[in-house]
């Protein structure tokens, strides 16, 4: 006797995560509380779910060794309409790409399905529409004008829009005579800096066993595209990633197009509603309105909700549009394939941190006409004064008044260490955190102010760090650079790149690189090291110089995504192997070290053991070379210190008081560390009051506050402040 399906109380009027594997019990996830239901569900065992072809509450089913192919509803009753046959469908599961559904609901019998799918046909990719009713003998091939992006296709107005090459958008609908037809209904025009078409290509040909092809570029910097219909209108969500692992890298950008099918236009929006959000998985995304003060797995609006597999698990990441402040938590605890993904089924739609401004002039008074003015105070006693400030108060301390000023080099004499600085996108305003007394603060950086003009936002992307300069770039697909120094506002202008910013890493020679001598470099790999990119530019230099080196037949170098570091008067790298290359400036020659022999000696790029695809970190502590592994919350970090006697790495249990400040845009280390702070392995994360930064203490061998549940910007990169302005 078969078993019974019960769905979990609550399933069907709120949104749910639902994981559909062969076996015999499925999981349920409850968006209210974030708690896991182990539900049988007869129909779906020994299957696997396609798509959600409507809300998530119709899945598409195909069993791969009969290739039985239906619509199921998720319910709890007997009603035998809850599966509806479809024809067999004889297709490699890799090569079905996405489902949409023709019609107002799979209930209704005139209703099509419509299957796009990417066939490997040796070194071409053959792209082409299935598509069938209930009670068909088998499906048909849809003709169709273009079928560039078979990913973007979505249900809408009943009826199915995609999207094609040289910005076309056409539709799939059916003529008076029941005939299914594929036509365009124009070209998209507007500001679309994230949309990049080559890489939208790229995307669409992939395979879940690992690429088709494509340039290096979009190996390590991916750029995901979903689709979402959102209270009549269509709107298309961009990730940028870094990282070759289709199923296990790191979002680094995110931004929400509307598309306007009036003017036939792409707006950038920075607000889907605050009372909104966008619930995607895989190939669909769904938008739900939310009530005031929800909380559970979906508590904000005006957010981005997207589940991705990580090396450690699967997990629910939050994007805030407001801020552009990033968060995830576990649902489920094993990472897992493509399409053993959760999808979220929908029913159908009926503490605050203190900010405090840096730089402002706001004069104290005497508090009592019997009290000695604070401006009158001897200069002696204002320099024991100041040396008992915070970096941030002695930013302050000159401007209060003429003679506060008078006290020689405040800052000079302070002791400072890096914060997290975080630009959002808008206004000019960057919010900088200090790790050690979790306090936060704002500057007014004018290079950063942006125009009102759509697409302008997003255009100040930090790449890395050094010495209180930043190197940022101007957008994802503008080839712009330069180095500033947010505290002074001075700029160092470099050579514009031949194609986008594609750097691994990225550093700069001087601490000062508004020094004639300073040497500008960056690194780049393809994704199984056999080929490497060394660029280097100097002062005076209208273009960067650039070697492409191939290991085809030697060992490998994957660069690690990490800044290289400056020793010893020459650029280190790290490799996600373990391995480290170096480049010296004054020959511009690159050398893979013989030694120290790779931490990973063998590598699987593709493989399930995610091998190598951890965080990999490379920084300098007290004239040493140390070298960090992260991979998930369940493993401590493994930190290696370089021999440089036997040029050989030694794993440590210590830094020796020393902390460190890790991302992979900018890591520093700090020597001698304020009291209680010492071998703190810190992270460009905060807890979700503000309160706390992340970090990993290595004697008591814990993360705190969590791994889990913490916020991090998607534009932020340490920097150590400096207000030696450049004469």
């Amino acid at each position: 006797m078969a078993a019974e399906s019960s769905l979990p109380s609550g399933f069907g009027t709120r949104p749910w995560l639902v994981q559909v594997t062969r076996r015999e019990r499925q999981t349920f996830v409850d968006s209210s509380d974030g708690s896991s239901h182990a539900t049988v569900v007869p129909e779906v065992q020994g299957k696997t779910c396609l798509g959600c072809i409507h809300n998530g509450d119709w899945l598409l089913m195909l069993d791969e060794s009969t290739f039985e192919c239906f619509l199921l509803h998720l319910s709890d009753n007997d009603d035998p309409s809850k599966k509806i046959p479809l024809p067999p469908l004889d297709e490699t599961l890799e090569w079905i790409d996405t489902c949409a559904l023709l019609g107002a609901s799979p209930a209704d019998p005139d209703c099509t399905v419509v299957v796009a799918i990417a066939r490997e046909v040796g070194d071409t990719v053959e792209m082409f529409l299935l598509h069938c009713r209930p009670g068909d003998g088998h499906w048909t091939r849809l003709d169709s004008p273009d079928l560039s992006f078979p990913n973007l296709m979505i249900s809408h107005r009943a009826e199915i829009y995609y999207f094609g090459a040289s910005e076309t958008l056409l539709v799939i609908g059916g003529d008076g005579d029941g005939t299914v037809r594929a036509r365009p209904i124009g070209t998209l025009g507007g500001t679309k800096e994230h949309l990049d078409r080559e890489a939208m290509y790229y995307h669409s040909h992939q395979h879940r066993g690992g690429t088709l092809g494509g340039t290096k570029e979009h190996l390590d910097r991916e750029a995901m595209y979903y689709v979402v219909e959102s209270s009549g209108d269509l709107f298309v969500v961009v990730t940028e990633k870094f990282g070759i692992f289709l199923d296990d890298s790191t979002v680094t950008s995110i931004a929400v197009y509307r598309v306007d099918l009036e003017s036939m236009m792409w707006r950038r929006v920075h607000n889907i509603g605050h009372d909104r959000a966008f619930l995607v998985s895989g190939h669909y995304g769904f938008s739900v309105p939310l009530a005031p003060r929800a909380g559970g797995l979906v508590p904000q609006g005006n957010c981005v909700y997207l589940v991705l597999s990580s090396c450690d698990c699967e997990r629910l990441y939050k994007f805030c549009l407001n801020d552009m402040i990033m968060s995830f938590c576990q649902i489920l605890p094993q990472p897992t394939k493509p399409w053993r993904r959760a999808f979220w089924a929908v029913p159908p739609s009926p503490a605050v941190v203190k900010e405090t401004e840096l730089f402002y002039s706001d004069p104290l008074a005497a508090t009592s006409c019997n009290t000695r003015p604070w401006h009158d105070l001897p200069l002696e006693l204002l320099e024991l004064v100041v040396s008992k400030l915070s970096m941030v108060d002695r930013l302050r301390f000159p401007v209060v008044c003429k003679s506060w000023n008078m006290v020689s080099n405040p800052v000079e004499q302070a002791k400072v260490w890096p914060w997290l600085m975080h630009y959002s996108g808008r206004d000019g305003v960057c919010k900088l955190f200090d790790p050690l007394r979790c306090l936060e603060y704002t500057i007014s950086v004018e290079t950063f102010l942006t125009s009102e003009i759509e697409g302008e936002h997003d255009r100040h992307i930090f790449r890395s760090s050094k010495d209180g300069w930043v190197a940022v770039s101007t957008a994802v697909e503008i080839d712009d650079i330069y180095i500033i120094n947010p505290f002074t506002g001075d700029i160092v202008e470099v050579a514009m790149l031949e194609r986008k910013y594609h750097f691994m890493g990225m550093s700069w020679s001087s601490i000062d690189p508004t020094s004639p001598d300073c040497v500008f470099f960056g690194v780049d790999s393809s994704h199984d090291g056999k080929a490497v990119g060394v660029l280097t530019c100097r002062h005076n230099e209208n273009d960067w110089t650039e070697q492409h080196l191939e290991y085809y037949e030697g060992a490998p170098f994957p660069v690690a995504y990490a800044n290289p570091v400056f020793f010893h008067d020459k650029f280190y790298c790290l490799s996600r192997m373990g391995n480290l290359g170096t480049l010296d400036p004054t020959s511009d020659t690159w050398t893979i070290l013989e030694k120290p022999k790779p931490i990973h000696m063998e590598m699987k790029f593709f493989g399930d053991d995610h091998e190598g695809r951890e965080f990999c970190y490379l920084v300098e502590v007290g004239g040493e070379l140390v070298c960090v592994f992260v991979r998930n919350a369940n493993e401590p970090p493994r930190v290696f210190k370089l021999n440089e006697e036997e040029m050989a790495w030694m794993e440590v249990q210590d830094i020796g008081g020393s902390t460190l400040f890790l991302d992979f845009r900018a890591s520093y280390s700090m020597v001698s560390p304020e009291a209680g702070h010492g071998n703190k392995i810190y992270f460009p994360r905060y807890s979700e009051d503000g309160k706390q930064m992340a970090f990993y203490d290595m004697e008591a061998k814990v993360y705190q506050p969590s791994f889990y549940g913490l916020k991090q910007p998607l534009h932020c990169v340490w920097v150590v402040p400096n207000l030696r302005a450049h004469i």
